[in-house]
């Protein structure tokens, strides 16, 4: 426990091995040593952080908070007022495997009674979240010679029940089809899941190109946030507008044998001696990343990985 400012501030922290936290191991003497922070947030603060990245906030600053997260790529995923001082909420960040918490406050009993508050709104056991936050790929498949790697198992809604997971899944995945706020969070997941995986070590070489959609629309709505953000938090090249959708064809989802990529037009200059990372939703026959696969070969890739946020499970796989 240090003063700092009139206020006390505290910690506790550790790693997480095999399921359980390990204590660190030195004498943590500041905020910065444990978050690897230059500054700390405001006012009255604490931030309880949670095995993969996860963390829960409770600030009397939003506005100053908000601003560090954006200056340390830390994603705040909701946020609701507590009362008329202090803002609560729930975010991602990369944390390097740490767990534990930090806090600053006027006395030990309020940083207490601030813990609690956030345990008592998200760590209670109730089932109120709308999407999984999940920062690790559940598995990987080769596809053609190249591994592709998947954030969730997706069990398709319209022919089976699904658990209350599996809901949250199929949240996740409809409102990243449907554009909007999910492709910063779908982007923040995966480049999270993507720190526990070894892709490649010269990110300049690297571009990062969705899967085109079936239209231009659906393109425009489902990918630019995502690349945009995806690409930079891996340091990867934007490949968005790589690929340049000619003719707009019917959804082919789960087809076997349709040629997929001859209504493309792709930019060889963007490809010719890359490693190229290709990114989809859904993940069901993998024909189309087959035949993309292929034709960035052909246009000079090195190298081609799939990441997916899900991959389809059926009742008699």
């Amino acid at each position: 426990m240090v003063e700092d400012f009139n206020m006390l501030f505290e910690y506790d922290s550790g790693y997480v091995v095999d399921g359980y936290k390990v204590p660190m191991g030195y004498e943590l003497g500041s905020c910065e040593e444990f978050f690897y922070l230059h500054r700390q947030p405001q006012g009255e603060f604490v931030i309880v952080l949670k095995e993969g990245g996860l963390f829960y906030f409770l600030s009397d600053s939003f506005s100053d908070f908000t601003g560090l997260c954006k200056d340390y790529d830390w994603y705040v995923i909701s946020h609701q007022s507590f009362n008329t001082q202090l803002e609560i909420g729930i975010g991602l960040m990369n944390t390097g495997g740490a767990v534990g918490w930090i806090g600053r406050a006027e006395s030990s009993e309020r940083l207490s009674m601030y813990k609690d508050i956030l345990v008592f709104s998200y760590d209670c056991g109730v089932e109120t979240e709308f999407y999984p936050y999940d920062t690790a790929f559940t598995g990987s498949c080769e596809i053609d010679g190249s591994t592709c790697h998947y954030v969730h198992d997706y069990y398709p809604t319209r022919i089976q029940k699904i658990d209350v997971h599996q809901k949250r899944i199929s949240n996740l995945i409809f409102r990243f089809k449907e554009g909007g706020h999910c492709g910063m969070l779908v982007a923040k997941i995966v480049s999270l899941c993507m720190k526990n995986i070894s892709y490649y070590n010269s990110p300049e070489k690297t571009i990062l190109i969705p899967i085109p959609a079936s239209t231009r629309e659906r393109q425009r709505k489902r990918f630019p946030v995502l690349c945009y953000h995806l690409s930079k938090w891996l340091n990867v090249r934007d490949g968005f507008q790589t690929i340049w959708i000619e003719e707009e064809r019917e959804q082919m989802k789960g087809t076997s044998h349709k040629d997929v990529v001859s209504n493309l037009s792709i930019k060889r200059r963007d490809i010719n001696g890359m490693h190229v990372i290709l990114f989809d939703d859904i993940l069901t026959t993998g024909q189309s990343f087959k035949q993309l696969k292929r034709r960035m070969i052909d246009l000079g890739a090195k190298s081609v990985t799939g990441i997916f946020l899900g991959k389809t499970v059926w009742l008699n796989d």
